[in-house]
């Protein structure tokens, strides 16, 4: 997917967010803060040209494939955050964790991923 696909898709996400409730919604406000995240740091591998227009990542396959890719110095903090924001999920997603709490931390990760997308992908957003 070219990376502007992937914004499209980041800003459709971003305003389904704005639509919820962090205590009412905090399981969908987790996966798109991760699906969000995903789509920019796609965006922005696209943009460095580390993967081809035809080559995506998926979102539970992006923290290995960053920890070995070492072209772009941002990989390992991305990763970090990346992992963090996956690692939230079992809990509150498929199990019992009741706490809007902790899409607030989704958002915290996703918003310091964007920070970094955001410096690589800033003439894609404004052309």
């Amino acid at each position: 997917m070219k990376a502007e696909y992937h914004l499209n898709k980041e800003k459709r996400l971003i305003n389904t967010i704005k639509k919820l409730d962090y205590e009412d919604d905090y399981e969908t406000l987790i996966e798109n803060y991760l699906l969000s995240a995903a789509h920019l740091i796609n965006a922005a591998l696209h943009k460095l040209r580390i993967l081809s227009p035809d080559k995506d990542i998926k979102h539970n396959q992006l923290y290995g494939f960053l920890i070995k890719e070492k072209t772009w110095k941002e990989s390992t903090e991305i990763a970090q955050s990346i992992q963090q924001l996956e690692q939230l999920r079992p809990s509150h997603v498929y199990g019992k964790g009741e706490n809007g709490k902790t899409a607030h931390i989704a958002e915290k990760l996703f918003n310091e991923i964007k920070e970094i997308c955001d410096e690589v992908l800033k003439n894609e957003r404004n052309p």
